[in-house]
């Protein structure tokens, strides 16, 4: 789950991070009477779970009330890399003289977390990372005792002792929050000489919300951009969107990504996959009412490898699916595994021939969709 900015921004306060003061506005109206209580020069900032705000000119100032007002009557419901502008954080402009970068994260070529520091913070910092590795610093840390005083004292060097501080903080997040990520770009250094959180990311594994009710509490506040993606994770399944117009019905994060390399081979071009979990024949139904609701493909290619789920109960729910609710568009079944036989039986009186092998079963699907030979 990635918290958006102000939620992260009430995490890193309950640890004691400092962060500027700032308000939530939904209106014009409303964040010019939140620059008015916070005082101003203030900065709007979208509350988006995308990057790159500042790059695409979502990120504007206001020196008073009025001007914040006119501000967020620009942004609001504006469209910032795909998504649309509903909240906006309206918080005090902090007077910079130094921009640094902080981050925890997971490494997966290490395979532990790895703390991250660098003097170069800011809007270009993977930029930084990939012209000049040397300014920015990586130590890899052990998962069970975290960063070591060697460590921390290699953070203090690259972003001082209270900078070494910081890391220490992100670090007690990201172990205490099971996160994936907890960054901080920029780390500013202010006029008083005091480090600010100036911006925050806390990414958290979903595997694990259910050890953080209090986390869990701050989805309801995120707004549901694709209604589609967010039902298959009610079922714990993975929906994602695509530009073409084969839809993609598999389990098995591994063998649909395949699938979707095969089938641009091939000359198709996929609409979009839902890859599921254990499911029964009542879950091959609802899978397709799900992909039914993204839209009308041109075609649909389903991909059974049947270990733990048997394919006769799946061809069941097949079945009954196009029977009471046709698709109006070919459906091409891969299966194999568990019961098969009795599976292509099923589907055969039904009218569906089931394919075998997946080459086969993509080659057919693009010849559906009306793509290459």
């Amino acid at each position: 789950m990635k918290l958006r900015e102000y939620q992260a921004k009430d995490v890193f306060r309950r640890y004691g991070l400092s962060v500027p003061p700032g308000e939530i506005a939904d209106t014009p109206e409303a964040a010019a009477a939140a620059a008015a209580r916070i005082g101003t020069p203030v900065v709007l900032k979208p509350q988006l779970g995308v990057k790159g705000r500042g790059k695409a000119g979502g990120i504007l100032f206001a020196e008073q009330p009025a001007d914040a007002q006119e501000a967020a009557a620009k942004l609001l419901d504006a469209e910032i890399r795909g998504e649309r502008v509903r909240r906006l954080l309206v918080e005090a402009k902090e007077n910079i003289t130094e921009e640094m970068y902080a981050a925890v994260t997971i490494d997966p070529a290490a395979k532990r977390p790895v703390v991250v520091a660098s003097r170069a913070g800011g809007v270009d910092i993977e930029e930084v990372a990939r012209a000049t590795p040397e300014r920015v610093l990586k130590r890899p840390v052990s998962i069970l005792d975290g960063p070591s005083g060697e460590d921390l004292a290699a953070v203090a060097a690259t972003l001082g002792s209270d900078g070494a501080e910081a890391i220490a903080t992100l670090y007690r997040i990201f172990a205490e929050c099971d996160a994936e990520t907890v960054e901080v770009n920029p780390l500013v250094r202010t006029g008083s000489g005091a480090l600010v959180a100036v911006d925050a990311v806390l990414n958290v594994d979903d595997d694990a919300l259910f050890r953080h009710q209090d986390l869990v509490a701050y989805r309801q506040e995120i707004p549901v951009e694709d209604p589609i993606a967010e039902q298959a994770r009610e079922h714990a399944w993975t929906y994602i969107d695509l530009d073409g117009d084969i839809a993609i019905l598999s389990s098995g994060a591994g063998l649909t990504m395949a699938i979707l390399d095969l089938m641009q081979r091939a000359g198709g071009r996929p609409a979009n996959f839902l890859d599921t979990a254990q499911i029964d024949d009542e879950g091959i139904y609802e899978a397709f009412d799900l992909l039914s609701r993204a839209g009308r493909p041109r075609a649909i290619l389903v991909n059974i490898f049947a270990g733990l789920n048997r394919c006769d109960r799946l061809a069941e729910g097949i079945t009954k699916y196009v029977r009471e609710r046709p698709p109006g568009v070919p459906v091409v079944v891969r299966m194999i595994g568990n019961r098969e036989q009795e599976g292509y039986r099923i589907l055969r009186q039904a009218g569906i021939e089931p394919v075998a092998e997946i080459e086969d079963a993509i080659r057919l699907a693009v010849q559906a969709a009306g793509g290459a030979s």
